[in-house]
């Protein structure tokens, strides 16, 4: 990474990043073309997509609070739990423990935790998904104008990264954030 710290990008104006946008549907037979936008604007409007996300799960966490913290404490407690058991399971089938096979009513045990808790966690998994449903739709629809793609020209010489880029690159394998701008023109 370049000379440490994280460049923050400016929140871009309601103008740009709705009401004076253009939006299309997609070419879905040039996905070349396509991921090239979607990832040219969610560098130019990352600020803007975090504001989303805090905000609708916000919203979310305002409409439904009970069942918002209720769904992720059971999606966390079951990920724990199935975790433990399997850690239990290999530690016993090493040592030839009959109690081996107990594991299945654990597992069993999580289902019906979950199922019993499934209003909840949907209503959890419907406020973490939504934002990002949002946020794709948004860079995938969006057509970039003139002042984005300039923009973005002038991001691939910056020194330091942004979140988004660093997000982008964790996810593409990349070793430096700004290696992304060169991965989208390709």
């Amino acid at each position: 990474m370049a000379s440490g710290g994280v460049d923050f990008p400016p929140v871009r104006s309601l103008q740009d990043f709705l009401t004076n946008a253009e939006f299309t549907t997609p070419s879905l037979n040039d996905t070349e073309r396509m991921s090239n936008r979607v990832i040219n604007n969610l560098i130019y409007y990352q600020t803007n997509y975090f504001l989303c996300v805090i905000i609708i799960f916000l919203i979310v966490g305002t409409l439904y609070p009970k069942d918002l913290i209720i769904g992720a404490v059971s999606l966390a407690t079951a990920v724990v739990l199935y975790a433990k058991i399997l850690k239990k399971r290999d530690m016993m089938k090493k040592h030839g423990q009959a109690s081996a096979n107990l594991a299945p009513i654990g597992v069993g045990a999580i289902v019906v935790l979950l199922l019993y808790m499934m209003g909840s966690v949907l209503v959890f998994l419907w406020g973490v998904t939504m934002p990002l449903v949002v946020v794709l739709l948004h860079s995938i629809c969006r057509k970039r104008n003139l002042k984005n793609k300039f923009a973005n020209v002038s991001e691939m010489f910056k020194e330091r990264p942004t979140p988004m880029s660093i997000m982008l690159a964790t996810i593409q394998d990349e070793e430096d954030p700004r290696d992304i701008y060169r991965i989208s023109r390709n």
